[in-house]
């Protein structure tokens, strides 16, 4: 799981697809994305000739293969849509939880089982495409079958691997800064809105906290997407340069940035790593227990689920820091199996995924901000009580999630082992800054 002004990091790498075996072992709109109905509706009806067809359509079902059980509504409502104009071809929805997904994908892939249609991620793709598991779209682009400018920034060049396309995107999303406003009222400190920086920030996390209640002003976790990325970024630092060459965790800014969020734990205006280990930060914040906490957009319905929480709460834009006001976009694209038993359908379906109609599904339901352009303000009305007008405002400034590279897959996992033993307290966080970028450097060097 994008979406603004920002170019693109291009992913050109080749990556190492022998892990796969091992892990096994958000311009012009087409009329293609207005209406469901598609060329493979017209051929099926008409020969060359132009004279009319009876021969019947073969009845298929297509899985779809996705890893949020909170938008499983909306994506079987667009299944739903896209069988009734396409009655030969019905949809199963398939959930697998994001934290078995990769697994049982990486699996899928080298015995050739992978789902007709499913969700990609940026952090996973280069394995997938340069294994050859994905089908290129390429030729259906070319042939004006998909228009990748309905996307909002670009973001159909997120999957491109060696000048060929292999997914459309789905959606996007940003960082915003969630806050419990019963908690802030009870503190008498007004809400914080889009003239907070950090230096605001870590003084209210002070005041609202009471630690020997069990509530802390701020959830300091050790993340990166939605954590200290997004204040490397704000004070001037950078998570890898422009080129894909050189870390930037050893960057003084990006280490400042990264001493002043865990400082929030030793001043216990935060929860240690360890609570937080033992109970997810958002979970804190979802029974009342954190006032403030940094978290995607993908979040609102769970968050919005609590009973506890539910009508206390709120979104505000991340705070800004020293140089600008950091945030990581990040989006989702719909792609299709290389070994599909019915690529045809497939991409019937893929298709219709990328449309307006599903876009407008996707906002109105309230399950993602979609890539299509000019659809977001279905999404934020969905929940007209919470302000998700900032993670569309928050995109034509963000950085896109640092993925593009066969050296990603390499670097990121080593990351959270590192960073955990600084956030741990058995290294310092500058140490840990500096292993991290000397780890990630290698993997550069090594996976050029």
């Amino acid at each position: 799981m994008l979406f603004r002004k920002k170019a693109w990091i291009s992913t050109t790498s080749v990556a190492v697809v022998a892990a796969l075996a091992l892990a096994g072992c958000g311009g012009s709109k087409s009329t293609n994305d207005n209406t469901a109905s598609t060329s493979a509706n017209s051929q099926a009806a008409t020969t060359s000739a132009g004279q009319a067809s009876d021969k019947p359509k073969e009845a298929v079902t297509l899985t779809y293969t996705i890893w949020d059980q909170l938008q499983q509504p909306a994506m079987e409502a667009i299944a739903k849509e896209f069988t009734a104009q396409n009655p030969n071809i019905k949809v199963k929805v398939d959930v697998i939880p994001w934290g078995d997904y990769w697994t049982k994908m990486s699996a899928a892939a080298p015995a050739g089982t992978l789902p007709d249609v499913f969700w990609m991620h940026s952090g996973q793709f280069v394995k997938y495409a340069s294994g050859n598991f994905l089908a290129p779209i390429t030729d259906k682009v070319k042939a004006g079958e998909i228009d990748l400018n309905n996307y909002e920034a670009n973001l159909g060049s997120i999957y491109t691997l060696g000048g060929q396309n292999y997914a459309i995107p789905k959606d996007f999303d940003t960082i915003g800064l969630a806050y419990n406003k019963d908690l802030f009222d009870k503190a008498g400190i007004p809400y914080p809105d889009g003239t907070w920086d950090y230096t605001k920030l870590a003084q209210a996390a002070k005041q609202l906290s009471q630690p020997d209640k069990g509530i802390y002003g701020f959830a300091a976790k050790m993340d990166t997407q939605t954590g200290y990325w997004n204040d490397m970024l704000a004070n001037g630092g950078f998570i890898v340069s422009a080129d894909g060459s050189k870390s930037g965790y050893d960057d003084p800014a990006s280490i400042e940035a990264l001493k002043a969020r865990y400082q929030m734990i030793l001043d216990k205006s935060s929860p240690t790593h360890q609570q937080m280990t033992d109970t997810d930060s958002t979970e804190m914040f979802k029974s009342g227990k954190v006032a403030m906490i940094f978290e995607g957009d993908w979040r609102t319905t769970d968050i919005d689920g609590s009973d506890i929480i539910k009508g206390k709460w709120n979104w505000a834009p991340l705070p800004k820091g020293k140089v600008k006001r950091g945030n990581i976009i990040n989006g989702l694209g719909n792609v299709m199996s290389a070994s599909g038993k019915h690529k045809a359908e497939a991409w019937q379906f893929l298709k219709f995924l990328g449309s307006k109609r599903a876009a407008e599904i996707t906002a109105q339901m309230g399950a993602a901000i979609p890539a299509f352009k000019d659809t977001q303000a279905a999404w934020v009305k969905s929940k007209p009580q919470l302000n998700l007008q900032v993670f569309i405002d928050q995109a034509a400034d963000a950085m896109p999630y640092p993925a593009g590279s066969k050296a990603y897959p390499v670097w990121f996992p080593k990351e959270g082992e590192i960073m955990a033993q600084a956030w741990g307290g058995k290294i310092s966080i500058e140490e840990g800054a500096k292993q991290v970028a000397a780890m990630m450097n290698q993997a550069i060097a090594n996976n050029k």
